[in-house]
């Protein structure tokens, strides 16, 4: 559940990243892939634990394309499945005085979840869960389930997915991991207390690092080094 810090910095002067450049999906980091989309909201406390974790189509595209087992036909129909939608796994759990973990249903966490989506223009997305989805989605998640729920231990065991619509009513993709938007989630505990993270994207797993005048690697948000100050290059 722990995720790679990243330096506070001032980025002055944003500017769009669609200049940067991609990495071929073979040469995708599937661990920083992970590290990337889940976030720990803010408000859990020690008596509380809870993740959120997006799961968009371009992870199952990484972790595809290094598995020589599958079939070239099985992996191009289990994407056809994903097509036009993401992923989210949440896991919530109170804590007792002795540390027993009582977890949250899938419908518990669902009826309080408040999730949103800010795009590039600030124009803010409700996102709701969606019950109905392609018959094979069903079959293709009972196949990964499995496979993320046991990288996790026993917090994987209690992972809930849910699936989100991805596409917009102009046929365009609504959630890009390689476009700038902000994903919100707001979780809400037993005793009402709410707890809140940010996804930002553009993912940066998914670009060529830019590097530093002193020789680091630039986070792809980033418009300036913030050991040097030096503005680095679009």
């Amino acid at each position: 559940m722990k995720k790679l810090l990243i330096p506070c910095i001032v980025v002055l002067g944003a500017t769009c990243v669609m200049a940067a450049k991609r990495k071929d999906i073979k040469d995708v980091d599937t661990d920083a892939f992970t590290s990337d989309t889940q976030v720990t909201p803010k408000g859990a406390g020690d008596n509380h634990v809870a993740l959120a974790w997006w799961i968009p189509k371009e992870f199952w595209m990484a972790i595809l394309v290094r598995d020589k087992m599958t079939t070239q036909a099985d992996k191009k129909a289990m994407l056809d499945a994903l097509s036009d939608v993401s992923l989210l796994a949440v896991v919530q759990a109170d804590i007792t005085h002795f540390g027993a973990m009582q977890f949250y249903s899938k419908q518990e966490i669902e009826t309080k979840m408040l999730l949103s989506y800010t795009d590039a223009d600030d124009k803010k997305h409700r996102l709701t869960p969606t019950q109905t989805f392609n018959p094979d989605l069903e079959i293709v998640l009972g196949i990964f389930k499995p496979i993320l729920s046991a990288s996790m231990g026993n917090l994987g065991k209690n992972l809930h997915f849910y699936v989100l619509n991805d596409k917009q009513p102009s046929s365009a993709r609504l959630l890009d991991p390689y476009l700038k938007g902000t994903i919100n989630f707001n979780l809400t505990k037993r005793n009402g207390e709410h707890m809140t993270g940010d996804l930002e994207m553009p993912l940066n797993c998914l670009f060529i690092p830019r590097e530093c005048p002193n020789g680091k690697n630039a986070h792809i948000s980033w418009n300036y080094c913030p050991w040097t100050g030096k503005k680095l290059e679009d």
